[in-house]
């Protein structure tokens, strides 16, 4: 199992924000809000100037997954991130492509949200 959280870059580090009850969410200030989202919204006393942020999302290496930049770039970052902690899986697991890329082993992945 693997997972990559707002404040958290594994499991166990989650286990450990959620033991030590940390606030991991980023408050934003105005100047830091995204130029695009409309003054409307923003001075909305509803709006919430806030998200989770996962450190390095960024960070994409396309080249090794075999994902032209450009394409990469236009992505999006959760779909990005999905990549990466596949792969870390498949590495924990031992189940690396030139081993097993000719036995063709069942692979499944799951991936959930939940909103309310």
């Amino acid at each position: 199992m693997a997972g990559r959280f707002p404040g958290a870059e594994t499991i166990n580090d989650l286990w450990d924000l959620l033991r030590e009850g940390r606030e991991t969410t980023k408050f934003f200030s105005d100047e830091e809000l995204d130029i695009s989202i409309p003054d409307h919204i923003k001075n909305d006393k509803a709006y919430v100037k806030a998200r989770g942020v996962i450190n390095d999302a960024e960070k994409f290496d396309s080249a090794f997954f075999g994902i032209n930049p450009k394409l990469a770039d236009l992505m999006d970052p959760q779909q990005r991130i999905f990549l990466e902690i596949a792969w870390e899986v498949l590495e924990k697991t031992g189940h690396l492509f030139p081993v097993y890329s000719k036995k063709s082993p069942f692979m499944q992945v799951v991936a959930a949200t939940h909103t309310m």
